[in-house]
């Protein structure tokens, strides 16, 4: 998500209102993370969590972003992490994985998704000019099993040799998903593109790719269009896929939208007037469930302002839980209980899962069409 249109974080800089109330509390399930990005419940009912990390010792350049004439330093390090909590709600760390911590915040581990009885991880964040050559475990899927992470296929390769949306060659490896057809679907939030990986060959295919999104009043500061930055993806019983996309500067409320994509890649807007979509999952109950970030305003990121939305056919949307800290995933069990990772754009070890029962159940906070 190069530039001003990434995800992160750098949305925290400045002085911001003051937080409104939290309306929903939720009970936790693991804390002291760092950017957590992603939240699955397994086969097994384990919850696992993908940690972005804090960088770490070692550095390296990428060249200037908006309004710099100086080289970007980047920090990174073994600091990202894959965490399993069990049945009794003890957290086990399984693996560790690259962290890079640049202009945009800590980027590590990304999403998870089970396939044929194995976890696989989309993880980190790489582009076009950096002073060293790609890190392990950046803008690469992986898979996890008895002996550590394997890798499976490479979205920035894929990227830098085929630069479908023909802008900066940039790739951040983010939302994932097992697909009906028996593949890994994952969308590159840097490159704006939605890929389907075989898990076998790690054969990577292009299904679609996202093209910039008109900006609303354009001016001084504010360019004609913003980057649609996809996010989320999931799958309803028709056979195609649901991507949530974000775009980018100046995160208008309401440019946010689910679009369909149909087998031939064809896009067709689903549900729209979202805010900050980061996500997106299918719930027990057979509908689409949302992620918003938050709000961005002129003094910066407004803290608790994200929530979480149900999408009904028809693109009837209904606010379950508002006034979540700035919330980056959901995964639902086979009850209904929800998975929220929050402060996913906070400070160092705020970040948490916490833990709504029954929420696919809830009656709506609000509601529109």
């Amino acid at each position: 998500m190069g530039g001003i249109t990434a995800l992160t974080l750098t949305l925290l800089a400045g002085c911001t209102p003051a937080p409104p109330p939290i309306n929903h509390q939720g009970s936790v399930v693991a804390q002291g993370l760092n950017g957590p990005q992603g939240v699955y419940v397994g086969s097994d009912g384990a919850v696992w969590i993908a940690d972005s990390g804090t960088g770490g010792p070692n550095s390296f350049t990428t060249p200037a972003g908006p309004g710099s004439t100086d080289p970007t330093v980047n920090m990174y390090g073994n600091t990202a992490r894959i965490i399993r909590v069990n049945a009794q709600g003890a957290a086990t760390t399984v693996a560790t994985l690259t962290s890079v911590a640049g202009a945009e915040g800590p980027e590590g581990a990304s999403r998870l998704a089970e396939l044929g009885g194995k976890l696989y991880i989309s993880t980190g964040h790489w582009g076009d000019g950096a002073s060293i050559a790609q890190l392990p475990q950046t803008s690469v899927l992986l898979r996890l099993d008895d002996s550590g992470v394997t890798q499976i296929a490479n979205a920035w390769t894929f990227e830098a040799a085929q630069n479908p949306d023909g802008q900066e060659k940039d790739s951040h490896a983010y939302g994932l998903a097992a697909g009906p057809d028996g593949q890994l679907w994952m969308t590159d939030a840097g490159a704006n593109d939605l890929l389907r990986v075989n898990p076998a060959t790690g054969e990577i295919t292009l299904v679609t790719v996202f093209d910039n999104l008109p900006n609303d009043n354009p001016g001084p500061g504010i360019p004609p269009t913003s980057q649609a930055v996809p996010t989320g993806i999931a799958f309803l019983n028709d056979g195609a896929a649901y991507v949530s996309l974000l775009p980018g500067f100046p995160f208008t409320p309401g440019s946010s939208k689910v679009v369909r994509v149909a087998s031939d890649g064809t896009q067709t807007d689903w549900a729209t007037g979202l805010t900050m979509t980061t996500d997106l999952t299918t719930g027990p109950d057979g509908n689409l469930y949302a992620v918003q970030l938050g709000l961005f305003g002129g003094q910066g990121f407004t803290p608790n302002t994200g929530s979480v939305v149900r999408l009904k056919a028809g693109g009837v949307k209904e606010t379950l839980l508002t006034g979540l800290d700035t919330p980056t995933s959901v995964a639902f069990n086979q009850k209904g209980d929800a998975f929220i990772s929050v402060g996913g754009a906070a400070a160092p070890g705020t970040g948490k899962v916490l833990r709504w029962d029954g929420l696919t159940s809830k009656s709506p906070v609000a509601a529109s069409d």
